[in-house]
């Protein structure tokens, strides 16, 4: 597609205001935000035309990051950046590397064909065994629709609507009716492709189709295409009222419902979580945008269902779905991508949303222990690695880059976690070895995308009433949250619009032991549910809510292996036995002040 960028777009999130204030040493999401941009942005490989390295390995002396295929190179994963740059320079004012998003962006532009779709080129990383096929994915086509959404968002240029909806056509016109829903009959296309005159739906084992057609599962097939596609067309319907795009996700979140999500109390059975929860997001996307019940409804069910299929607790849910063939018999369940916890965060923050139920508490404990440790955060860890457990017997893969990639890497996330660790080992190797794939960057654009959506939901202005959902640091036009917790029960606001105010306790607190005081003196206050209101407040003024907290000891079986923890409110601060590879729980916030440079963005939401 012929279509130059004469501007950057990611410049519009950078505006905003700034100011330096002291922020207490305790979890800051736009901090987090600001540290995965550096990953975002690092990740290239611009020699190759902006193909994606999308692995990181860290397990022997020298780290190194390469390309896998083409798909992920070039097709499913780059639109994920694109979105989680847009969201995370919002939530950060991160200019760090800005002139990479307009390259990455232009990039996708140039590999739109002449109806719409994007296709894989067939001149970058030739080594690949997929390089001399100049095809479409069905999942990049919805990662894609999801990017176009957010830039339609915040930047005027009116060609992201043009796409998107030329891209809506172009996929409505490879699905089929059946009884309430629309089908693919594979994931993967190329240019003039045509729905066969008798196709039928995906029955698996499929050669020449897209990544997961080629399982067995005809599942997987319907997930994939389902997932990202569905998601994304929902929001594009929410944003320009273009009816085809209701009428696509309609059609997919109704197939998932009539053929995979098919019972009510929510259980289903596939192996891989991270894909069933993305085709139940976008179910919970069409329901929300067309309030439609009874898919909200089996949403939430799957919901409370997959809760128990991991640890509520700290938000360990796992790659490969418990209890399932492949989970059982490879020795591998146990270990966690980030895909699924933020999959998690996602569905509790939609189904609060749309008033299903209250999951705030599921939320905040899962972003501040499995969320918040899935972000790789210190470089200098590779140096305390036992030699052991690293490899020295790696050969050099196409393309692979060797340069700085520890410091390359800081603000991704992990791909294969333990509870107590950020690198996997292998101990059915003799000796235990670490597994030779670190990080996977759709983990590192899941997480940091997931990033803004806890960001953006911290504070919610709901009909003029300013309610504070999230005990968590953030700056927004209404108010300043600094946050003590987990050192102390303190959280302290600084007002700066006069407004009436609604703050969240957690289930953790009694809510007859909450204390609020008015520039050091008591503020009565009303209670209703687990939110304590507040009259109108004046600009300018300080309120301090007061929680007690306590530490305990629990002692819990996680990913199959048992732990001893100690918590504090919501947080787990350590765990029993340490890690080895990239130990988690380990640098506990101090609570102390520091100061900090504060950003409120001028577009203060995203429909996301």
């Amino acid at each position: 597609m012929e279509t130059n960028l004469n501007h950057n777009p990611a410049l519009e999130c950078t505006k905003g205001i700034r100011y330096k204030a002291p922020v207490p040493d305790t979890l800051d999401l736009a901090d987090r935000a600001a540290k995965s941009v550096n990953a975002l942005t690092n990740a290239w490989n611009p020699v190759e035309g902006y193909a994606l390295n999308f692995i990181a390995d860290f397990s022997a002396k020298s780290p190194v990051l390469y390309p896998n295929n083409h798909t992920d190179a070039f097709l499913n994963i780059p639109p994920k950046f694109i979105e989680s740059l847009i969201l995370t320079r919002l939530a950060s004012g991160s200019d760090l590397n800005i002139d990479i998003d307009k390259e990455v962006i232009q990039t996708q532009l140039n590999l739109i064909g002449d109806d719409g779709l994007t296709y894989s080129p067939t001149h970058r990383l030739t080594q690949f065994n997929d390089s001399n096929s100049h095809y479409s994915e069905i999942w990049g086509e919805g990662r894609l629709l999801i990017a176009l959404a957010m830039l339609m968002q915040v930047d005027k240029n009116p060609i992201w609507e043009t796409i998107a909806l030329k891209k809506i056509d172009r996929i409505l016109s490879l699905t089929k009716q059946q009884d309430d829903f629309l089908y693919l009959w594979r994931g993967r296309y190329w240019n003039g492709d045509i729905p066969p005159t008798h196709h039928a739906e995906p029955k698996g084992s499929l050669k020449n189709g897209s990544l997961l057609d080629r399982y067995s599962n005809p599942a997987m097939s319907i997930i994939y295409s389902v997932g990202s596609t569905g998601y994304g067309a929902s929001l594009i319907y929410r944003i320009t009222g273009y009816q085809p795009a209701l009428k696509l996700s309609q059609g997919l979140a109704k197939w998932a419902l009539r053929r995979v999500f098919t019972n009510p109390d929510g259980r289903w059975n596939i192996y891989h979580f991270h894909h069933s929860l993305f085709a139940i997001m976008a179910m919970c996307q069409y329901g929300y945008t067309n309030s439609d019940s009874e898919v909200l409804d089996r949403v939430h069910a799957c919901y409370n269902w997959a809760r128990l299929m991991g640890d509520p607790l700290t938000g360990y849910y796992t790659e490969w779905m418990p209890g399932s063939d492949l989970y059982l018999s490879s020795g591998q369940g146990n270990s966690v991508e980030t895909c699924e916890i933020s999959d998690m965060i996602f569905l509790g923050l939609y189904m609060t949303k749309t008033g299903q139920g209250d999951y705030w508490d599921d939320v905040d404990r899962w972003t501040r222990n499995m969320f918040a440790e899935s972000q790789f955060l210190d470089s200098s860890f590779h140096d305390q690695i036992p030699d052991s457990y690293l490899n020295h017997d790696l050969v050099d893969r196409p393309y692979q880059d060797t340069s700085l990639i520890l410091e390359k890497s800081v603000g991704s996330f992990w791909g294969w976690m333990r509870a107590n660790d950020g690198l996997k080992i292998d101990y059915q190797s003799t000796p235990p070895k670490l597994i030779k794939t670190s990080i996977m960057h759709c983990c590192t654009a899941n997480g940091a995308r997931t990033l803004y959506f806890v960001w953006n939901s911290i504070i919610t202005d709901i009909s003029g009433e300013i309610r504070i959902n999230l005990l968590l640091n953030k700056a927004s036009p209404w108010v300043d949250v600094n946050s003590y917790i987990p050192v102390t029960g303190k959280v302290n606001l600084q007002i700066k619009q006069p407004n009436k105010f609604a703050i969240r306790i957690p289930s953790w607190c009694n809510m007859a032991d909450v204390m609020l005081e008015l520039d050091n003196k008591p503020l009565n206050f009303d209670v209703e549910g687990r939110y304590v209101k507040t009259g109108k407040l004046p600009a300018g003024c300080i309120v301090s809510l007061s929680l007690p907290i306590q530490e305990h000891t629990t002692h819990r079986v996680i990913g199959e292996i048992p732990y001893k923890l100690t918590t504090r409110g919501a947080n787990v601060t350590s765990i029993d036995p340490r890690g080895i590879g990239y130990p988690l729980f380990q640098n506990q916030p101090t609570g102390l002040d520091q100061i900090t440079e504060r950003f409120v963005p001028d577009i203060h939401n995203i429909d996301w």
